[in-house]
């Protein structure tokens, strides 16, 4: 059973916008801008103090802000959303692509005890490949600043084929200039094409099965992925925020048990992986936007995601996106 007095995590999505063109991130299309249905907005510290009462932080260990569609940087009141939950002595860990704002906000960010993972997908030569639209150097210099200041920095780099190469240099270069440490990361997003905001193709990521990315666009649009489409392979399923007492939280203040359900399923995900996911999600959510009902009342729907566990088929009701996350 979820139980609001049993959480001790919160993993936050403050914005839903991004100046970066990540090719593999859902909020855009290859790096094309692309809007698949997701509301772009800043969650503001007035929204906080209301979704999070000070008696439900007082038993919060540790706050992620890193989102599904967007990146801190682009929120105008992140700094008081950070220091407001270290006014509570809550951890904060924040994941970002460091390419934005300017030398006071990274020192006043540092200030606040937050720790920062920056991500650097490489050197000079190859970091824009993924993370489109930031520039290594500034990425490198901000991060220098928010270290000056005695900020508790972390270097995350996505492992990819065009930056392997990289990796002992960039593990090497994080120790010399002072990260607290490095982090490896292969999530899964190393395949596919990445194009300008034209739609021209300017890199190829590892291996894909097609390339026109004419034909990806217009196949995503107007095609459509139904249940049966997925196969099932029954797993056992072992819920890691359950197991973490977490939950996910939106910019537009939509509370989901974990990142995974939280791309607004409501009106995301048209022609993919995620119009399935969604769909189903769809089938039980209840109200559960915490800027208009109590915080309580938006996370009584989480028992009935883990009632679909004991079902054996996706078509009577067991969940794609908890068999395919958290089934062992």
């Amino acid at each position: 059973m979820y139980r609001i007095k049993d959480i001790r995590h919160i993993h936050l999505e403050i914005s839903s916008l991004c100046n970066a063109r990540c090719p593999l991130c859902p909020r855009n299309f290859h790096g094309y801008p692309y809007n698949d249905g997701y509301e772009e907005r800043n969650l503001t510290l007035q929204d906080v103090r209301k979704i999070f009462r000070s008696d439900f932080l007082a038993h919060i260990d540790r706050v992620d802000i890193n989102g599904n569609f967007g990146d801190m940087v682009m929120n105008p009141e992140t700094i008081d959303i950070v220091r407001h939950f270290r006014q509570h002595a809550i951890d904060v860990y924040i994941s970002t692509n460091g390419g934005a704002r300017n030398k006071k906000f990274w020192q006043e960010l540092a200030v606040t005890g937050a720790s920062v993972m920056f991500c650097l997908d490489g050197l000079s030569d190859t970091h824009s490949l993924y993370r489109q639209d930031t520039v290594f150097e500034t990425v490198l210099n901000n991060a220098k600043t928010f270290m000056a200041k005695g900020g508790h920095a972390i270097w995350k780099m996505i492992k990819f084929d065009h930056n392997r190469h990289q990796i002992d240099e960039c593990r090497q270069l994080s120790k010399q200039l002072g990260f607290a440490r490095f982090e490896l990361i292969d999530d899964g997003r190393n395949t596919g094409v990445a194009v300008n905001k034209k739609g021209e193709v300017v890199h190829v990521l590892g291996n894909p099965q097609k390339i026109n990315f004419k034909e990806l666009l217009e196949s995503k649009k107007n095609d459509t992925l139904l249940l049966e489409d997925i196969p099932l392979t029954k797993k056992n399923i072992s819920c890691e925020v359950k197991k973490s007492k977490s939950m996910y939280v939106t910019s537009t203040g939509e509370i989901y048990p974990c990142c995974f359900t939280g791309f607004y399923p409501r009106t995301y995900g048209h022609g993919q992986y995620y119009q399935v996911v969604n769909k189903q999600l769809n089938d039980i959510i209840k109200p559960n936007n915490a800027l208009e009902k109590p915080l309580e009342e938006c996370m009584e729907w989480f028992n009935d995601i883990a009632n679909s566990w004991t079902i054996d088929e996706f078509n009577h009701g067991r969940l794609v996106i908890c068999n395919d996350y958290c089934g062992q």
